[in-house]
């Protein structure tokens, strides 16, 4: 469809148009039955010339499709004809591919075409899919059966949709204190973060960021941790005229109801108080919005102005271990927090 791009990159991945000689990947992840069984359309068995026909059809239609690579090659299908649709290489299983590629085509649908809204299913018992779609920001819309071409029988299914309204929303995090703006982050900001984590006094600190950052990394890195309406994304401490001084971020555990936390700012903004201003306002925020009930942090040991951040904030130390950081040779002693929502102490 025009206005859609027809080339996308995430953190991990690449989506492109299919090309025939893509069919023998193709061929050889829809000949496994674990894969199509949760798919409507294509026949089963799969073969090469399915495959051909198929890259065909798609290279000739208006619908966008995109191939999805990672660093070993093509691992699946995306597309939106009209509903979003995708598959993947049984390989590729339980890497959070289908959020990344899912989010990606979602923005670009939405940012390219005039759709008010965009809709998904998935058959009933894939579990899997279901809680992909879910974080990607689909609603459940009710029950209904599609025709499954590989089983040859009509199957219970579950129809989602997502509004222009709620995918506006999910993109967009906005948070005030006295002296601060929380904002997602945006491609514009990556060479300010490039040169605040690359600082050599910052990025010995955290964990992604090298010193110097390239801006191809901090791209990357920004790319990874966009909001997308859940946890796990960094949101941008600013000024309140704007200037971009650090980030603070909130991601998921494997304990329900747990997260993660960490932060850093801008060295020219040290000792003012303000990562204990961001953090005091976000942590409650995401805390409520998110239903977490515990945060987890950890610093350096020789960080200890971050661990005098925690302790103001209600966290309790727990505990101690090793740390890795891309800016040091080798892991390094951290010290260990955790913070209980009856706990926290909320800035003023």
């Amino acid at each position: 469809m025009a206005g859609v791009a027809r080339s996308l990159r995430t953190a991990r991945l690449t989506l492109r148009p299919p090309t025939p000689e893509d069919a023998p990947a193709i061929a050889a992840s829809m000949g496994n039955y674990d894969v199509v069984r949760w798919l409507a359309a294509p026949p089963y068995p799969y073969d090469r010339a399915d495959a051909e026909r198929f890259i065909a059809e798609t290279r000739a239609g208006s619908a966008p499709v995109w191939a999805i690579d990672d660093s070993d090659g093509l691992c699946g299908l995306i597309g939106v004809d009209p509903d979003l649709g995708y598959w993947l290489d049984r390989r590729a299983w339980g890497r959070g591919y289908a959020t990344e590629a899912g989010d990606a085509v979602i923005d670009a649908w939405f940012a390219g075409s005039g759709a008010q809204a965009l809709r998904a299913s998935h058959m009933q018992g894939n579990d899997r899919s279901r809680a992909a779609l879910l974080r990607m920001g689909f609603r459940d819309d009710g029950p209904r059966e599609i025709w499954s071409t590989p089983l040859s029988q009509m199957m219970p299914a579950r129809d989602l949709v997502m509004s222009r309204t709620d995918w506006a929303a999910s993109r967009r995090y906005r948070l005030r204190t006295p002296r601060l703006r929380l904002r997602e982050l945006r491609d514009g900001d990556v060479p300010a973060l490039a040169r605040i984590g690359g600082d050599a006094r910052v990025a010995p600190m955290i964990w992604g960021a090298t010193s110097p950052w390239p801006e191809d990394a901090a791209h990357r890195w920004v790319q990874a941790w966009k909001y997308r309406g859940r946890p796990g994304f960094r949101a941008a401490i600013c000024t309140r005229l704007g200037r971009l001084i650090g980030t603070i971020m909130v991601a998921p555990n494997d304990t329900a109801g747990e997260g993660t936390t960490a932060w850093f700012i801008d060295p020219d903004y040290w000792g003012r108080g303000l990562c204990t201003e961001a953090a005091g306002a976000f942590l409650p925020d995401v805390m409520d919005r998110f239903e977490l009930q515990t945060v987890v942090a950890d610093h350096f040991a020789d960080n200890p102005a971050s661990g005098a951040v925690m302790r103001k904030l209600g966290f309790q130390q727990t505990g101690q271990g090793l740390g890795r950081s891309s800016a040091r040779l080798e892991p390094a002693p951290v010290i260990l927090y955790r913070l209980e929502r009856a706990t926290l102490k909320v800035s003023p």
